[in-house]
This record gives structure tokens, sequence and C-alpha cells, in this order.
């Protein structure tokens, strides 16, 4: 063999590790946590807090309001590391969950039959990561609908949370930002490796357009760009209003954090407005998640 093709051969080899290698980054850095894992070890209650970011609180407000359209707004932050409270506003208030409750449906799901496989575990990835509707209607009716929510509230404690009006209704589930935050507490605290996994890697791939077309990237996705996260969303219409919740795991430099953020407004808003004022909203939380900004300790903010 010439010279000349041995250093042709070798030039090919360094070329495909380095195409290899730039595709393993774009993969890793496209969205999710990777391999990291979302365990983390705030089992226990947050620590109560003390007026920390208002000023996030009174900027996160300000989209919302300034759309009009009878705002609601819930929040609550915590940090798992710290098991702390960073922001808090309203946090006991509850509002429809939309797809939210598809956390509760796949909870109760593994609870009376471990972690699905086969065509199971891919419809339950869908239902979480693509928000597959037909999956939980499957699933809501095979498994006592409002009773779901009724056994999950009753064993993670969840003060602020209840079934439907409507029994076939499972999106005007009703939960509080604080009940949605202990539901990411239990699944990156209260679940063994397994469950906890497949929980969180269908929230991490959680596409943009969903199983309906919806672009499921406002809130946490696009306001924390270049961030680690797992995703469940939440929208639609019940009661006269518009839904739009962002919910789920954020990991910065300073740690990993729960981050719900739920609003609800008259139906006369348009998607595109609301899904905008609910995505700055959740933006204007950042210095809640930066190292400069997150609390070491316990300190946080409240609303009233």
């Amino acid at each position: 063999m010439s010279k000349q093709s041995v250093q042709a051969k070798v030039f090919v080899g360094i070329a495909a590790i380095i195409v290899v290698g730039c595709l393993v980054t774009v993969i890793v850095l496209s969205g999710g946590s990777g391999s990291a894992g979302w365990r983390a070890a705030c089992g226990s209650a947050p620590a109560a807090t003390a007026e920390k970011h208002a000023s996030a609180i009174t900027e996160a407000r300000k989209p919302l309001l300034s759309n009009g359209n009878s705002p609601h707004l819930g929040i609550e932050v915590v940090n798992l590391d710290a098991c702390a409270v960073e922001v808090d506003w309203k946090a006991d208030e509850a509002q429809p969950t939309a797809s939210v409750v598809k956390l509760l449906i796949a909870l109760d799901l593994m609870d009376s039959s471990g972690v699905p496989s086969g065509n199971e575990a891919t419809a339950v990835r869908d239902m979480l990561s693509a928000s597959d509707d037909r999956v939980a209607n499957r699933l809501w009716e095979e498994h006592g609908g409002p009773a779901i929510v009724q056994r999950q509230a009753e064993k993670l404690k969840l003060a602020h949370t209840s079934p439907p009006g409507d029994a076939g209704q499972w999106g005007s589930t009703q939960m509080s930002p604080s009940d949605v935050i202990t539901v990411y507490r239990h699944i990156t605290a209260g679940l063994p490796d397994d469950k906890r996994d497949f929980v969180t890697e269908a929230m991490e791939s959680a596409p943009r357009s969903a199983a309906d077309g919806f672009d499921q990237y406002f809130g946490i996705p696009r306001a924390f760009p270049g961030t680690a996260w797992a995703v469940k969303q939440g929208w639609g219409r019940t009661d006269g209003r518009r839904v739009l919740n962002t919910t789920g795991l954020v990991r910065t430099a300073s740690g990993t954090f729960a981050v719900v953020v739920m609003g609800s407004w008259n139906e006369s808003i348009d998607w595109t407005t609301a899904t905008a004022a609910l995505t700055s909203a959740t933006a204007a939380l950042k210095s809640a998640l930066t190292a400069d900004g997150a609390s070491k300790g316990s300190l946080a903010a409240s609303g009233g």
C-alpha cells in the first residue's frame, strides 16, 4: 500500500471521528439532561422562606397583566438541592392542570403495575413527551378516571388537588403549583431509579410539536435555552378559560430546580398572545435559578 493511501485512510478516519464527536455534542446539547439523571434529595417539604425574589415576581406578572382577559397566575420554584423555595406566588391556589395531570396518570399506572414495557411503554412515553391525549383517555378510563387523582392526592398528600367535576374531563383536574412541585419532589426523591428514569427520560425528550400539533416549547423550554430540562406542559380550555401551564425540572450551574408556572385567561385571548406572555413570565424567574440568585440555604420570595 502506498504512503499516500495510508495517509488518506488516516485522514478519513480522523474526519469520521470528528463528525461523530460533533453529532454526539449536538445530541447532548439539544435538550434534556443526557445521562446525568434527575435524582434529588428533597424528599421532605421545602423550607418555608422569607421574601427574596420579589422583583422576579413583579416582572413575571407584568406580561400576563398587560394583556388583560382576567389573568390568573401561580408560581413556585424550588431548589431541589437546598430543598428550599426560591419563588412563591399564589402557590397554594388550585388551577386547571390541562395535560399536567398526565403525570398523575403515569405515576398511578406504575404504582399498580410497575414500569411499563413493550407497546405500553411506548404509549406512556408518548403521553408524557408528546402529550398524546389518546393514551391519556384510554388510561383514564381503564384505571378509574377521578379515582386516579384521588389515589395520588392521598398518597402524595396533595392538599390542593381535586378530580374534575365532569368525570370524563381529566384536563379539568385542579392542582396548585405547590402540589405540582410535590409531584416533582416525589419523582426525583421518592421513586426508585427505574421509575424515575422512565418518567424523566420521556419528559426530557419532549418534541417541539406535540401529538396534537401544538407548539409545546413555551415557558421553560423557550425561557431557558441551553439549559437541561425535563418538562410536562399543559394547554387547553376549561370552564370558559384558556389554560397554559409550564412545569418541569431545570438544571443550571447552581443546581437542580423544580419550576411550575400555571396561567389562565378568559377564552377571548389567542394562543399566540397567551404563550408569549407565559414564556415572558417564566423567563423573569431566571434570577432565581442562577448561581448568584439561587439560595445556598432557605431564602425565597412569597406572594399574597
